[in-house]
């Protein structure tokens, strides 16, 4: 910090004072000159003395932080070392987490009729979770925040898939109900038309006729102790899937026979309940 000199600060000061003083007050003695010029000197000496007091504690804060900084890096070094990732890792683990967080946000936004349909995004994302949870990493607090918001964020999604909805969808002229499945706000699958036919038998006589302006109640999801039927599913696979283990098929089977012709015969859009 430059330093003023006195002569330089008296002669600002009076000729900052020589445009507003009165004619009286400019006969000034040449001793009250000097003891002005003498307490300014006094204010700047002052000045100065606590600058450099203020100078030496922001010295010192400034080892300080140093010193905390560098204590702060070791121990971040020792809890890489205690997890055995590196800080590259680490940061791609949250990135992860990260992008999981903006994945479920998104699913969050989706109507509930389309969330259903995309519940198979949630189950990966479930999966890909608990994955990221064996990992040492996740022991990190910064880490364990996230995955806790990512938990509860997963658990309002599984509830509200767990609750089945029905929409309505007005028939347009050269519809059928082969086509309305297919449609991707619908199922985005043609052979889950017989869904519709079941669910609206009390107006469609014939699955082959619907007629344009009849409105269809479109059902999604189902209840949490019943499985949707979907191309490709067959009771081995479906029983792998929900208890872990194929060989308990016939439980499946055993609580559906009224609608399963045989156990190698089960066909898309067909709701079967699932014993516990």
């Amino acid at each position: 910090m430059k330093k003023l000199s006195v002569g330089g600060l008296a002669l600002a000061l009076l000729v900052l004072a020589s445009g507003n003083i009165s004619a009286q007050e400019q006969q000034m003695t040449c001793e009250e000159y000097m003891a002005l010029g003498n307490e300014l000197v006094n204010r700047e000496t002052a000045a100065n003395t606590q600058i450099e007091e203020l100078n030496a504690q922001l010295e010192a804060l400034n080892m300080q932080i140093a010193q905390l900084d560098r204590a702060n890096a070791d121990l971040d070094a020792q809890i890489l070392a205690a997890i055995g990732h590196s800080e590259s890792e680490v940061v791609a683990f949250g990135r992860e987490l990260d992008a999981i967080t903006a994945q479920l946000e998104g699913l969050m936004a989706l109507a509930p009729e389309v969330l259903i349909m995309r519940r198979g995004e949630v189950t990966a994302l479930d999966s890909r979770a608990a994955e990221l949870k064996q990992s040492n990493i996740a022991a990190l607090p910064e880490m364990m925040d996230k995955l806790t918001t990512i938990d509860q964020m997963l658990a309002d999604l599984k509830a509200r898939i767990a609750q089945p909805v029905v929409i309505d969808y007005k028939v347009e002229r050269g519809d059928n109900l082969w086509n309305i499945s297919k449609k991707e706000q619908i199922y985005d699958d043609p052979y889950m038309w017989p869904r519709i036919y079941r669910k609206n038998k009390d107006q469609i006589k014939d699955p082959d006729l619907i007629y344009p302006k009849q409105v269809l109640a479109v059902p999604f999801g189902v209840a949490a102790n019943q499985y949707l039927v979907t191309r490709g599913d067959f009771l081995f696979k479906i029983a792998a899937e929900l208890y872990n283990n194929a060989g308990k098929w016939h439980k499946i089977y055993e609580a559906n026979k009224q609608q399963i012709v045989a156990p190698d015969m089960i066909f898309p859009a067909q709701v079967l309940e699932i014993p516990k």
